[in-house]
């Protein structure tokens, strides 16, 4: 059994008095867990619909998961034959396909299947390769290859099963280094980032067949920039920038038409990064650093803030000791999250985090005015 909890605040209490309250209703929280003698655990894709998580544990074998709230985790990376450390970073629109990487290759996973399909590493002097996103339908991976396991010497990818492993290339001339950090849902555009020729900076790109790598400019004169998030159909990308040129000040970005915009720091934390966006581009997660890092949400009304507390106003409570580290999803209509909590000394848990809808929120009121309590199980 998989060591896990479930918190659960205003428990779809318009149902309790209606009956017509279901699962996309109700607030919770939930930890994924992780094998009996494991270490942790860590959540790193969500389908659109937020029903269906992915990620990897931290077990013997370590290896990739699914999971949904009714099931729990399917851990297809321990199963008889799967390669250590087989984690899963993206997964398609029916959760049916999940993209992720060895200690040393990129595959694609169908569900319910025994065994990986692994996608090979780019011609030349390259011998590793990973995968970071996949298509909606699932055909499309994207993701890098590299020399062994060196941060200085590597591709960004996009693989079908009909090209193959294609590279992606560089920013500007005499660049070896770039990766692929994410797809659009509907295929058409991957993001991520390349590293300058000269000054070790990086450049934010955006990819599509039609037009090929472009940069995408940073919040200041250095360009120091990187894109880690995309919306469904390639029109809004996240990720974070230098703000200053020559100062360590990073903050998150979102780009529209190209156009960096800074989404800011909380208060009390240093910097701040942008990994996913929903759909339209209204809430965007990923992570606040400062004397003690969180996972970070920014809405327009509200701007940049931990994620905990932007749960805490929709009823959803943090379970008191943990700490949400990293947001690194957020399903299509903003209101479901999954990330990996932590502090130091802390073991890694996966979590998936919903809110209710707007239309929810006058009935978890009402339910809240006669005691119904959430409960623990």
């Amino acid at each position: 059994m998989g060591i896990a909890s479930r918190v659960f605040s205003c428990v779809a209490a318009f149902g309790v008095f209606s009956g017509v309250a279901g699962t996309a209703q109700a607030q919770w929280l939930e930890l994924v867990g992780y094998p009996a003698g494991g270490v942790g655990s860590r959540v790193y894709a969500l389908t659109p619909d937020g029903q269906t998580a992915a990620g990897g544990v931290f077990a013997t074998p370590a290896g990739g998961f699914t999971w949904t709230r009714q099931d729990g985790r399917n851990d297809f990376g321990q199963l008889p034959g799967m390669p250590t450390a087989s984690f899963a970073y993206g997964i398609s629109t029916d959760g049916q396909f999940v993209a992720g990487s060895t200690s040393s290759q990129a595959y694609r996973y169908h569900v319910g299947d025994t065994a990986l399909e692994f996608l090979g590493v780019l011609n030349g002097a390259y011998t590793t390769s990973y995968s970071q996103g996949i298509s909606g339908d699932g055909q499309i991976v994207v993701g890098n290859s590299r020399l062994d396991f060196s941060d200085n010497v590597g591709q960004a990818f996009r693989w079908t099963s009909s090209t193959g492993m294609v590279g992606l290339g560089f920013t500007q001339p005499g660049s070896a280094y770039s990766e692929a950090a994410a797809i659009s849902r509907d295929g058409s555009t991957t993001v991520g980032h390349s590293r300058q020729a000269n000054g070790g900076y990086n450049d934010a790109f955006v990819w599509t067949e039609s037009l090929g790598m472009r940069s995408l400019p940073g919040l200041s004169s250095t360009n120091d920039a990187r894109a880690f998030g995309i919306n469904h159909d390639g029109s809004i990308i996240v990720g974070d920038s230098s703000a200053l040129p020559g100062v360590n000040s990073r903050q998150a970005v979102r780009w529209t038409g190209g156009i960096p915009t800074s989404l800011g720091v909380a208060p009390g934390f240093s910097f701040s990064s942008a990994i996913a966006v929903n759909d339209t581009g209204s809430v965007i997660v990923g992570k606040l650093t400062g004397q003690m890092d969180t996972a970070a949400i920014w809405t327009p009304e509200r701007g940049m803030e931990p994620l905990a507390d932007y749960l805490a106003l929709h009823g959803v409570t943090v379970p008191a000791g943990v700490n949400l580290l990293t947001a690194t999803s957020v399903s299509a209509d903003g209101r479901t999250f999954a990330g990996y909590t932590g502090i130091p000394g802390q073991v890694r848990d996966g979590f998936v985090a919903t809110i209710p809808s707007p239309s929810i929120l006058p009935a978890c009121a009402f339910g809240a005015a006669f005691g119904l309590m959430g409960r623990r199980r």
